[in-house]
């Protein structure tokens, strides 16, 4: 980073990771759990841990990683399609009024038919849409279910429940329960919730970075509101996420942490996250183990910008 500040904290925040020892809709037409507690319209019953393939982030079906955003100014949706060594081809638009979303997360497979979903929630009635790829664009959303805007955080993309089908994570902000919803392969119901965790309104970028640590368990990654500290949270989910490993102070910095699958092309997962001091969109590679270090910037003006 230009900064030298920025530039200290990415630096310390290598190094630390290196020595642990002890993630076609042309409108977005405006796409539900209860207010009382988010819940699906349905449930249904959530075996062997996977790792779940960059795929899930492929969303014009070249077999490469691509990253999903919202323009803010305009409300459109555009599909960055990644070249498999961290840069980008061309972008293309699949929708506008996107800005009625407070809430846009990559979903990974959710309904089971190989291709890469889209969830989103609706700003004006909290409810949860969930908005199927068709290896283009997306298909006609439907409705997950009421009552989503009790929760701080919303992410998806891996099976967490180790059945082979995709689930959703979530914060209730209110009591800082951390939620499982197990997926049942429909992409629209879900098994009964689980309680995976307490005190989770304690942290921010809430990060589904998928198995980086490569143990057949996706993790996650977050940021502790106390000091701006990032930490690691190994799966598997269901048994409740081992003790957070501090990964760098200094996160103040950043924001916009979002997975992207394997941008490299090298095999390991990796995310990406904004210095919106310097308008820079920086890549974050995965190195197997469950560390990360940076990369050089790979694109500029991204604070205009919401990544999925």
């Amino acid at each position: 980073m230009e900064d030298s500040t920025i530039r200290g904290r990415l630096a310390g925040f290598r190094r630390r990771l290196l020595v642990w020892s002890t993630g076609i809709v042309s409108v977005a037409v405006l796409i539900v759990p209860n207010a009382a507690f988010a819940r699906s319209d349905d449930g249904a019953e959530a075996a062997s841990p996977q790792q779940v393939p960059s795929g899930a982030y492929d969303y014009n079906g070249d077999g490469l990683a691509d990253i999903v955003a919202r323009r803010n100014s305009t409300g459109a949706l555009e599909v960055w399609p990644g070249n498999g060594n961290s840069g980008f081809g061309t972008r293309y638009t699949v929708g506008f009024g996107w800005n009625a979303m407070n809430l846009i997360e990559t979903a990974g497979d959710l309904n089971g038919d190989g291709l890469a979903d889209l969830i989103a929630r609706e700003a004006s009635t909290g409810r949860l849409y969930f908005y199927p790829g068709n290896g283009s664009t997306f298909s006609p959303f439907q409705s997950i279910g009421r009552g989503w805007e009790v929760m701080s955080a919303i992410v998806s993309g891996h099976d967490y429940t180790a059945d082979g089908n995709v689930d959703i994570i979530a914060v209730e902000a209110g009591t800082g329960t951390l939620w499982l919803y197990p997926g049942t392969g429909t992409g629209v119901t879900f098994a009964p919730r689980l309680n995976i965790g307490s005190s989770w309104n304690q942290l921010h970028e809430l990060t589904a970075v998928g198995d980086t640590n490569e143990d057949g368990h996706p993790d996650v990654v977050a940021v502790r509101n106390v000091a701006d500290c990032m930490y690691f949270y190994a799966g598997p989910g269901s048994e409740k996420f081992k003790p957070g490993v501090l990964f760098d102070c200094g996160w103040d910095v950043l924001e916009g942490a979002a997975a992207v699958g394997d941008f490299t092309g090298d095999g390991h997962l990796d995310w990406v996250g904004k210095d919106p001091d310097h308008n820079h969109l920086y890549l974050f590679h995965g190195d197997g183990t469950g560390s990360f270090f940076s990369s050089p910037v790979i694109d500029y003006g991204w604070n205009s910008m919401t990544i999925a």
